[in-house]
């Protein structure tokens, strides 16, 4: 009789659950201007992560989630900079 016959449930990968949660909480918290930044770091551990958990049979699902969220972190934390460095170099050049 095997595990499933059982009822047991099925085994989980750890980092991948991580980068999951990782992921999620990041996407929720970069939108905030100054505490984006520790959202951008959560992305980064949870990409990597993700990436890793990969590997493993179990829990694919979940860390290609994780991989998505962290990667649409990082999208919007690159589109927060690039709006940000614009507003800069509009300040500058109409400063002098």
């Amino acid at each position: 009789m095997t595990d499933i016959d059982r009822g047991a449930p099925a085994p989980t990968n750890g980092m991948a659950i991580a980068s999951l949660v990782l992921g999620i909480v990041s996407v929720l918290i970069v939108w905030i201007p100054v505490v984006g930044i520790l959202g951008t770091v959560m992305a980064l551990i949870g990409l990597v992560l993700g990436i890793l958990s990969l590997r493993r049979l179990e829990g694919r699902g979940l860390a290609i989630g994780g991989i998505v969220c962290a990667g649409v972190s990082l999208v919007i934390t690159a589109l927060y900079l690039m709006a940000f460095l614009a507003v800069i170099a509009a300040a500058a050049g109409n400063a002098g």
